[in-house]
């Protein structure tokens, strides 16, 4: 066995970095799905296997300096975790993934998961046998290592906010009115809205026209937000010195700072600072916190106002903090009354033996009174009532009944809910539990903890919308998580070093981790925005081929009864392996990973029987393959890089270019229900890489022979870029398309007549651009063809006419030109400009060009050859005008840089 286990770990990593090179999915052959895999060459097999090899005897090699020999742990112990992976070999087994879909999910993007999961229990074993070590941590004074848990938040959340900042994600939803308030407090002096919205003041760091949010006006007829004005007091003079960029960096210091008094007080009260990194790691790793450490929501404001309240020994800086919540946001308010009593009134019932300190209650209403009357004369003042809800007007959104579906579904939502994107939260449970058997002050802090979480989950589950509008999940709780650090510690000190339990909690740590790094780093963040319509986008994107969601809560979709019972299924599912997992009597870490990966897997596959065996009403929606819009096996086609491919039924070897004729999409009848941003012939749209395809427009038999057209959308704004006609007496169409670039919008436009006599629509590629040789560019938004140059757009604010279309002022615009292979003449553009001395900036690979524009004469500049058939171009002009600043009868709000026209693109 000292052999089997290295040798073991070597073949299943070797084959697992074989396969995840690969890709999976399924093709309609006769109207029935064949799994099918495209593969790197076979050759790569034994190279992948070789390279693991190596990375064995390196290991084995850092072993023996590493540690005496009367010290050292066998190969097999350092490397056992790794047979984990061979769960990732599953899918690409015959029969049983096509009899268990749900299996073939392994063989996407969730295999990532697996692979970091493993990992961090591989840096768990080393760390348990002395191969690793963070003993410089452990020698730093409490200020220090508190100091430095600040800095790792501050670089998790700075990294992040780098990655998904300045998109269409952020600042979004109701992140720019926060910032319109903020404005104008530092340029007016005062919270009336109308006039900042007027001059569009939100153009700074948000490119659409925005609406002021109100719902009934103030007392003198002015338009004040419906938003809470404590965050965007806090922020006006941070937005004065440097703009939204110096919002982030405020918003990131209260996180880190946040972060850092939770570690400091976890650390203090448990006695361990590995305890304390292992709350720390959970909480600020987490999709529901990182997300919502640098929004400009009143969440991290009030999640530092809360740890404050929860760590300080001052009464006065006590009900300072609680009485700074409610200016936050009321949903904080009952949540600053319950700090401010269980901070001053320790409930001696509990605790046992604590006096009631007269004098520090005093001291700690006193600022919280005055704060909170200062907020009801807040109200008083701008609406001429002191009730907080004078805002909303007649709009009422919170009724206890709400809590039946509201309170559970931030817990456990699929979409929405704190469990699902970071499942070691379930910890706090278990901890407070060893907090309150362990009685005196500890029992006291559990009750505390409960009380607080408690008022924040019974507030905001109150709300009709109690996901938050438009959020990233579990934002309505993300004040309150900081608070669990003190729980989930206890649970990870309660757990023996070594043992399969302390192996399950880093599994599950590991896990949530992951989760945020694939919603930070894929599809463009675009998983983070879900669209309220009980689907998980993440279980969408990790099972495009199986109702994974199944196997989730939907406290939107279901009624809350049947959302109950299936949240319950998991709970009873982790509590059993829980169980489980506190009865293997291990301390051999390599035994615990083994047996904490067992119990995960045991888990996942009784909840895979008995969810499916629970109420489903109304149904979740299915799996149509037919209705698909895009095909994994498209998206990553590559000659090179994954030539060979396997057909599941009947088995048998094959080529990635035979194969490529059946992976066809299509559209018909009725296949389709989701509406389109763009109106496209049976909601037919369709996401294909660069290549040449093939369409077929069937139409139904006996049809008039009346003509009409049929035109190709590509992007969601913009004109068709071709138009064909057509007669529907001919029964099919065959039409040609080249697409130069990758595009996630192609659709075929026609009209409603044009549409009832289609059948279907049918997409077979003929040629398909490699992955590894496609130009990589932002996503395609819209397209417009002139003459022989099809001008490709990477910014929705661009709206392209017949003639040309204007760039945005004062900020780079992203295109890209393709024009006619084999044309000689290189693309020009000609740029017009409505402002005198503006310089405008046009830049590619290798290439920029500056020129300066008055607002008569228009400039040719002739860009240079492209790369792969395209120009990837960036515009940037240092000055604009907006139409309706010249044009009172213009409701054109948007800043213009300059006019672009393809002079040379025209027939």
């Amino acid at each position: 066995m000292q052999r089997a286990w290295p040798l073991a770990a070597c073949l299943i990593t070797g084959a697992a970095l074989y396969v995840g090179r690969g890709v999976l999915d399924a093709v309609l052959v006769d109207g029935r799905a064949v799994r099918v895999a495209l593969l790197p060459p076979w050759e790569s097999l034994v190279g992948f296997l070789l390279l693991t090899g190596l990375g064995l005897f390196l290991l084995h090699q850092f072993n023996r300096v590493r540690r005496p020999a009367a010290e050292r742990a066998t190969l097999g112990a350092l490397v056992a975790p790794a047979v984990g992976l061979g769960v990732l070999l599953v899918p690409f087994t015959p029969v049983l993934p096509d009899r268990w879909p749900v299996v073939q999910a392994l063989a996407g993007p969730m295999g990532w998961l697996v692979w970091l999961a493993v990992g961090g229990l591989l840096l768990w074993t080393w760390w348990q046998h002395g191969l690793i070590a963070a003993g410089w941590f452990a020698r730093r004074s409490l200020a220090q290592a508190t100091v430095m848990i600040g800095l790792a938040t501050a670089v998790v959340s700075g990294v992040t906010a780098a990655r998904l900042t300045n998109t269409v994600l952020f600042p979004a939803g109701d992140e720019p009115h926060y910032l319109v308030i903020a404005q104008s407090l530092w340029r007016d002096g005062d919270f009336k809205i109308e006039n900042n919205h007027q001059r569009g003041d939100y153009r700074e760091y948000f490119p659409r026209d925005l609406e002021p949010h109100y719902l009934t006006r103030g007392a003198d007829g002015e338009i004040y937000s419906i938003h809470p004005v404590g965050l965007p007091i806090v922020l006006a003079p941070v937005y004065a010195l440097g703009g939204y960029r110096a919002v982030l960096l405020a918003l990131i210091a209260m996180a880190a700072a946040a972060a850092a008094l939770m570690w400091r007080w976890v650390a203090t009260a448990t006695g361990s600072r590995g305890a304390a990194t292992f709350a720390w790691a959970v909480i600020a790793g987490s999709a529901p916190f990182l997300f919502n450490s640098f929004t400009v929501y009143p969440e991290i404001a009030a999640a530092l106002a809360v740890m404050v309240a929860m760590t300080t020994r001052n009464p006065v800086v006590l009900g300072l903090a609680c009485g700074a919540l409610p200016w936050l946001s009321t949903k904080y308010a009952p949540m600053s009354a319950v700090l401010l009593v269980t901070g001053t009134v320790p409930v001696t019932i509990v605790t046992g033996t604590v006096p009631v300190s007269i004098s520090a209650i005093a001291r700690a209403a006193g600022p919280y009174g005055t704060l909170l009357a200062a907020w009801f004369a807040f109200f008083y003042w701008i609406w001429g009532t002191p009730m907080p809800q004078a805002p909303y007007g007649a709009m009422v959104q919170t009724t206890p009944w709400n809590l039946v579906f509201g309170a559970p579904g931030l817990l456990f939502d699929q979409e929405y809910g704190l469990l699902p994107y970071a499942p070691a939260y379930i910890l706090a449970a278990t901890g407070l539990w060893t907090l309150w058997r362990a009685g005196g002050d500890r029992r006291w802090t559990a009750v505390r903890i409960v009380l607080v979480f408690g008022a924040l989950l019974g507030t905001v589950g109150a709300f009709r919308i109690w996901w938050g509008g438009s959020a990233s999940p579990g934002r309505p709780l993300a004040s309150g998580l900081l608070v669990l650090g003190l729980p989930i510690a206890t649970a990870f000190a309660a757990a023996p070093m070594g043992s399969a339990r302390r192996a399950g909690q880093h599994l599950l740590m590991w896990i949530g981790a992951g989760i945020a790094l694939t919603m930070t780093f894929a599809q463009q963040g675009f998983l983070i925005a879900n669209g309220r319509d009980g689907t998980s986008s993440l279980l969408e994107w990790w099972s495009p081929r199986w109702e994974l969601w199944t196997l989730a809560p939907s406290f939107i979709h279901h009624e809350a009864a049947t959302a109950l019972a299936h949240a319950l299924a998991w709970l009873v599912v982790a509590g059993a392996a829980a169980w489980a997992l506190g009865r293997v009597a291990t301390r051999k870490p390599a035994t615990a990973t083994l047996a904490a990966m067992g119990a995960l897997g045991a888990g996942l596959i009784a909840v895979s029987v008995i969810l499916p065996a629970l109420p489903d009403d109304p149904p979740m929606p299915r799996v149509d393959l037919r209705a698909r819009s895009r095909l994994p096996a498209l998206d990553h086609y590559d000659t090179r890089a994954r030539p060979a491919a396997v057909v599941f039924d009947p088995l048998r070897k094959a080529s990635a270019t035979e194969m490529l004729p059946a992976m066809t999409l299509s559209v018909e009848p009725g296949l389709r229900s989701d509406p389109q941003p763009v109106r496209v012939l049976h909601n037919g749209r369709f996401s294909l890489p660069a290549g040449t395809y093939r369409v077929d427009v069937r139409f139904a038999p006996g049809q008039p022979a009346a003509a009409d057209t049929v035109a190709l959308q590509v992007g969601r704004v913009g004109p068709p870029v071709d138009t064909w006609s057509v007669a529907p007496a001919t029964g099919t169409l065959i039409h040609t398309v080249h697409l130069p670039l990758d595009a996630g919008f192609v659709g075929f436009r026609g009209t409603r007549e044009m549409e009832q006599v289609i059948e279907a629509i049918t997409i077979t590629p003929v040629a398909v651009v490699s992955e590894g040789e496609r130009a990589h560019t932002p996503p395609v938004l819209g397209a417009a063809q002139y003459g022989t140059s099809l001008v490709l757009l990477h910014d929705d604010q661009v709206d392209p006419e017949s003639a040309g279309f204007w760039v945005l002022g004062r900020r780079p615009t992203a295109l890209s030109i393709a024009g006619v292979p084999e044309a000689a003449t290189p693309t020009t553009l000609r740029l017009r400009s409505r402002v005198g001395g503006n310089e405008v900036t046009l830049r590619t690979r290798g290439w920029r060009r500056v020129v300066t524009l008055d607002a008569e004469t228009p400039v040719d500049v002739e860009l240079p050859a492209p790369a792969h058939g395209v120009v990837e171009l960036t515009i940037h002009t240092s000055s604009g005008f907006s139409p309706s600043d010249r044009d009172a009868a213009s409701r054109d709000r948007r800043f213009l840089g300059v006019w672009v026209e393809v002079p040379n693109g025209v027939h």
